[in-house]
């Protein structure tokens, strides 16, 4: 970014910011951000600094009503401007801190910031480097790390196969995890700024060792069998939910699922209030023990205690055990073949001495690099599919914050261990899950709505005694995902998907206001507060037109996405999906697909169990049955739905 523009970026900054950040630290971390974008994204950046460059330089007052008037323009592109500024300096504003040096905004706040206990001293994984134009020979190359890949990978080692992992991103272990927000830029896909073409949905995925699974929230739903009867029906694949029943009871026992006998005061929101109006509430199962004590709020940073079962802990120690190798920051760039069929893998690695490229040779393919990723490999591959990068689905998520009379500190305990279904089915088997999020300071900063500086600091002011619900919308009605190397998202919620997503904003204000909400605020540009005694069914139905009304049009309000699914959908046929029943790319023997991408539809639920049981079921389809290792744990009654 050059002096001009970083000049008008820094008065942008100064508008944004409360007056007790550090704001040399705030530009430090955003122009970082910035340089880190792609080439596409970089230079619209820099086309938004151009624009504002002149009406930068008038009188403050003048410059705050121009920013404010962007924020609910009519114009989608001015929407989108404000909300990339308004997202990237408040969060860098609320999360930025060094080790000996905390964030002055978080005394405001009562927010602790990490934990003095954390630490653990578990094994790390061994990793491999390689030198240049190395070739690497193996049984099987597996390229990404997450819920797809690690139990792929883990299906094969345990079938006595050699097996070589690939992952983009960097090595992580419970030392590594320090329990900060800026970790995002390390641990999330393109730094924690991932988002739709429009930046209407912000995007959240796993980019390092172990994927979604190191920062996820723990939550491990099975699918409900009605959508996987729906899933055999719309691709045609025969008995598809009675064949991954012994996988989700299999990896169950694997994971040592099983719900927390209590809540923190966020979760507790969802219990009280469903309770209260007698509707369905139950427990999560979660792929952390019991003895995780209180829990720490921190999973979505890593586990800095070494106790949550993602694939780095459950199922990546396999690989080393059979003689195989996992190479980090190792970029898969294409799957090279032999007439049909697949015979390695082209790869780039990051390593003190600089990027080196080597190839790895294998008998078997396997693709789990991730919905965003997958389908852009097999494009620079040479894979010609219609439906590739097609059917990408986001689970559209609307939030809520509750205000309560009394402390919530959505940033501690258990991050998610109860939800309701209150609201969901009501379209066939289409709706909105209601569950909430764990609300740390930089998360939180980039959700709530901007009107002024002011505004803003005394909303956030307020976290410790706000929760944080959150309605997770199945969508029906998917976008696409570009399949060159900017890789852009093409999605808007859909008519029928937004009055799905509106009915679960109204239910979670029921729910908050029958646990004893004092007010609730909608994060809508010009959010919507209803106070408690506000709450009749009048003003409920008025409020429901009102938001009709003001549509889901993008950046209209910040909405999220940590679920992607789709984009090389599994079918029974070739002209509609990229891999078949048995996840083998249409075509070719040796190259299948594992990860969230061959998902026919949205899961309705959080994805990472079913992830997994199709990662087994489609390593079992191609001659690895997931063999139970010695040390997994035991889940009694894992897959029922706990009381609360």
């Amino acid at each position: 970014m050059d002096a001009r523009r970083l000049s008008t970026f820094r008065t942008i900054a100064e508008i944004f910011v409360p007056a007790d950040a550090r704001i040399d630290r705030v530009m430090h971390y955003a122009e970082t951000a910035v340089d880190g974008l792609s080439p596409g994204r970089r230079a619209e950046f820099n086309q938004l600094m151009d624009l504002l460059a002149l009406p930068m330089k008038l009188p403050p007052k003048l410059r705050t009503g121009i920013l404010r008037s962007f924020a609910d323009s009519p114009v989608p592109i001015l929407r989108t401007g404000f909300a990339s500024l308004k997202r990237l300096i408040l969060f860098c504003a609320y999360a930025e801190s060094e080790p000996e040096s905390l964030n002055p905004t978080w005394a405001r706040l009562g927010y602790p910031g990490p934990r003095a206990d954390r630490g653990a001293h578990d094994t790390p994984l061994p990793y491999a480097t390689a030198t240049a134009d190395d070739v690497v020979r193996t049984d099987v190359v597996v390229i990404g790390s997450g819920a797809g890949g690690g139990v792929a990978a883990s299906a094969f080692a345990r079938a006595g196969k050699r097996v070589v992992v690939l992952e983009a991103g960097p090595p992580s272990d419970a030392r590594s995890f320090d329990q900060r927000e800026l970790t995002l830029k390390d641990l999330y896909l393109e730094g924690g700024l991932s988002s739709t073409e429009d930046l209407g949905i912000a995007l959240f995925a796993g980019a390092t060792v172990g994927g979604g699974t190191a920062i996820n929230w723990c939550t491990s739903l099975r699918m409900p069998e009605r959508i996987a009867t729906e899933w055999s029906t719309e691709s045609g694949i025969a008995g598809l939910r009675d064949e991954l029943a012994p996988h989700y009871a299999h990896l169950e026992g694997e994971l040592g699922l099983a719900p927390l006998e209590g809540h923190n005061a966020n979760n507790q929101v969802i219990v009280s209030g469903a309770k209260a109006l007698g509707l369905h509430c139950a427990a999560m199962p979660r792929n952390a023990p019991i003895d995780c004590g209180e829990g720490c709020g921190y999973c979505g940073f890593g586990c800095a205690y070494g106790k949550k079962r993602s694939t780095s802990r459950a199922f990546l120690p396999d690989i080393a055990a059979s003689g195989g190798a996992l190479y980090a920051n190792a970029k898969a760039i294409r799957i090279a073949f032999e007439g049909r069929r697949a015979k390695g893998v082209t790869v780039e690695q990051q390593t003190a001495a600089g990027t080196v490229r080597f190839e790895v040779v294998a008998d078997l393919v396997v693709l789990a690099a991730g919905t965003l990723r997958s389908p852009g490999i097999l494009a620079r591959s040479g894979i010609k599919c219609g439906a590739l990068g097609q059917t990408l689905h986001l689970h559209p998520t609307a939030a809520l914050l509750a205000g309560f009379d009394s402390e919530i500190s959505p940033y501690l305990g258990p991050m998610q261990s109860a939800y309701s279904d209150a609201y969901n089915f009501r379209a066939g088997n289409y709706g909105a899950k209601i569950e909430v999020a764990p609300s740390h300071p930089g998360l939180a900063a980039m959700a709530i709505p901007w009107q002024s500086r002011r505004q803003h600091a005394d909303t956030i002011g307020a976290l410790r005694t706000s929760a944080l619900l959150i309605a997770l919308t199945r969508d029906r009605d998917p976008g696409s995902i570009d399949l060159d190397d900017e890789a852009y998202i093409r999605y808007r919620v859909s008519p029928f998907d937004g009055e799905n997503m509106i009915e679960g904003i109204l239910g979670m204000m029921d729910l908050a206001f029958a646990a004893g909400a004092a007010r609730a605020t909608t994060l809508h540009n010009a959010p919507i507060v209803v106070e408690r005694d506000q709450w009749t069914t009048p003003r409920r139905a008025a409020l429901g037109d009102t938001m009709r009304r003001t549509g889901i049009a993008p950046n209209r309000q910040i909405l999220f996405s940590a679920h992607q699914m789709g984009t090389c959908a599994m079918g029974a046929s070739e002209s509609t999906s990229v891999v078949d029943p048995s996840g083998r790319v249409w075509g070719y023997d040796n190259l299948i697909v594992t990860d969230a991408s061959i998902f026919p539809q949205a899961s309705g639920v959080n994805p990472m169990l079913t992830i997994m049981a199709m990662a087994s079921r489609v390593a079992e389809q191609n001659g690895a049955a997931l063999k139970r290792s010695s040390k997994a744990a035991v889940a009694e009654g894992a897959a029922a739905e706990y009381a609360v």
